[in-house]
């Protein structure tokens, strides 16, 4: 049991315990580490909230966190993390164990060879000779896990995903474990590895550098360019984050090169141990410059010759700014109210190809029951898009909704006129919802980026659409038909009978998971918790009945489902464990 001496931590860890006893799988992730740091990392004059809210700024590193949080720990206050840490109650998600633990100063070393030809920690050793597959020794009985860091910046992986590689058996040995699809693994390739016990606790994370049976390491560092997040700052400074802190810029250690274009001037940042930009990163430059990005691992592309991309300062204007827009999420809003983003000027086909499910993607904005929505309205109804989203000729959009009046029971038109500036990453593709077809301005396909901004100009901001919601009330506001929304955890009749009806009638379905740390455990389902997804069809294979399922990121699915587009099947037994409701009309 933890000794906590400061009484508002304690009661704190009481409630984790609480919880704990109702959820025996519970562990505590960064939200919660977040939480325990605002108790005792208070400074002077600043109430635990305050505290919260520094930590929680938009922008703030890890490594700033760890610095807000240093600056207000007292000797007992420190006393109290380590009690947390070494004999706490409820166990730590590998992440938060690590960040709490930089908070007290304790680095855990990448692990090193030892005298056997291995790697690992406590219960978990990896041989170094991976020709054949990982094996190792754990646990008897322990699932093996990994994710390729090399291969997944290029995705929406965060850090600590993972996919089951193998098992270990009685004696506690595992062979031949290999990653599949996109995150195959080739020479030199930095995988990150655990072992989870049968308790469902874990060993710490494991980085080993491939060695298959290759003879040189020939994948370089892959870079995200699209989470590369810049600001212009005083001086002739330019501040470098990364936009998704969660997920990765590249592999970890990777040296990234910044060009100026307009000065010539190159900088080279290391990356760090997370694959992402130390704290403080700073380039030269000013508004409007324009920097081209090249990456290498150390062992690919070291002069820096092959460039990945652009990425471009806000500043100036585009021309096309014919209307007022929604605001930004305040995600991406600086600390004195000033925009991170700069617009863009988009003019794409409004349709390239007709309507269809796959061309809404879901962008940097906690909005999926939109996307979901109506990728699965698009599927049902293509017409019903096509005709509510209209081109004026003059570079604006006409997007009619409909409106229900609750004392009535009719609906209204309601039509919200957008222009085709777009928030824009730093290299230049939209920073919100966008299509499928391609990221370029004069390219893209508008209906979807065009009817999210008129949504969010309709609600009020960005902020007001991306914070969570239902899919039935877009249903809702589309078809003006009245939404609904039923467990899925009922009679698995019903629940199937439910969703075909609607789907046999052309209705849009939707389905929503659990919250993350709820009563489902979503590690190595493929399926992600607090997270909408589209129900685009069904099929019956024997006694089987199967579902089709689309996650609105485009992307993201459970392994063995082919294409890696967000589009999967399922077993109703399994969809009935993983998700929470099911959203449709009446």
């Amino acid at each position: 049991m933890p000794t906590i001496t400061d009484r508002k931590l304690a009661t704190l860890y009481a409630s984790f315990e609480a919880q704990k006893r109702t959820n025996p799988n519970l562990k505590l992730g960064a939200e919660q580490a977040l939480q325990i740091l605002a108790e005792i990392g208070d400074r002077s004059g600043w109430s635990a909230a305050k505290t919260l809210t520094e930590l929680k700024k938009p922008g703030v590193s890890r490594d700033q966190q760890v610095e807000i949080a240093k600056k207000g720990l007292s000797a007992a206050e420190k006393k109290d993390l380590a009690s947390i840490l070494d004999a706490g109650t409820v166990p730590l998600e590998p992440s938060a164990k690590d960040f709490l633990g930089a908070v007290l100063g304790r680095t855990t070393p990448p692990p090193g060879p030892t005298p056997g030809g291995e790697v690992g920690v406590p219960n978990f050793k990896i041989s170094t000779d991976q020709a054949n597959g990982i094996s190792g020794l754990t646990k008897a009985g322990a699932t093996i896990e990994a994710i390729n860091l090399t291969t997944a910046p290029s995705g929406r992986y965060h850090t600590d995903d993972t996919f089951v590689i193998g098992k270990a058996d009685a004696t506690g040995k595992f062979t031949g474990a290999k990653l599949q699809g996109d995150m195959a693994m080739k020479e030199g390739d930095v995988i990150r590895m655990r072992a989870r016990y049968a308790d469902g606790t874990t060993s710490d994370w494991v980085n080993i550098k491939a060695n298959t049976a290759e003879t040189a390491d020939t994948r370089n560092a892959q870079v995200a360019v699209f989470r590369i997040g810049l600001t212009a700052g005083a001086n002739g400074t330019i501040g470098v984050e990364n936009i998704n802190g969660s997920r990765q810029i590249s592999e970890p250690g990777a040296k990234v090169q910044f060009t100026n274009a307009r000065t010539g001037e190159k900088q080279v940042v290391t990356l760090n141990g997370e694959g992402t930009f130390p704290a403080g990163v700073q380039l030269k430059g000013k508004a409007g410059d324009t920097f081209a990005v090249a990456a290498s691992d150390g062992i690919n592309n070291t002069d820096f010759r092959t460039s990945v991309g652009n990425v471009s300062v806000p500043g100036g204007t585009t021309g096309g700014d014919v209307l007022p827009d929604p605001a930004l999420h305040k995600d991406e809003m600086n600390a004195d109210g000033t925009p991170k983003f700069g617009k863009k000027l988009f003019t794409g086909p409004l349709f390239a190809d007709g309507v269809k499910a796959g061309d809404a993607q879901q962008g940097q904005i906690g909005n999926c029951y939109f996307p979901a929505a109506v990728a699965s309205i698009a599927q049902m109804n293509p017409d019903l898009i096509q005709n509510m989203v209209k081109a004026n000729g003059d570079g604006t959009y006409t997007v009619t909704f409909k409106e229900r009046d609750w004392a009535t029971g009719r609906t209204k038109d309601v039509a919200v006129k957008v222009d085709g500036e777009l928030y824009a990453r730093s290299y230049g593709g939209p920073l919100y919802g966008h299509s499928s077809n391609s990221s370029e301005p004069t390219k893209m396909e508008m209906w979807y980026p065009i009817i999210e901004k008129a949504y969010a100009q309709w609600k009020g901001s960005y902020d007001a659409i991306g914070n969570g919601g239902s899919s039935a009330d877009v249903f809702e506001d589309f078809t003006g038909a009245q939404g609904r929304s039923t467990n899925a955890a009922g009679n698995p009749d019903s629940v199937w009978r439910t969703i075909t009806t609607a789907l046999d009638a052309k209705k849009p379905v939707a389905a929503g998971t659990h919250d993350d740390g709820g009563p489902v455990n979503y590690a190595n389902t493929g399926v992600f918790g607090d997270h909408a997804y589209s129900i685009l069809g069904y099929e019956k294979v024997g006694a089987d009945r199967i579902l089709i399922i689309r996650n609105p990121w485009g992307e993201s699915e459970p392994a063995g489902n082919g294409a890696n587009d967000g589009v999967f099947k399922m077993k109703l037994e399994e969809f009935q464990k993983l998700y929470d409701n099911v959203m449709t009309t009446n």
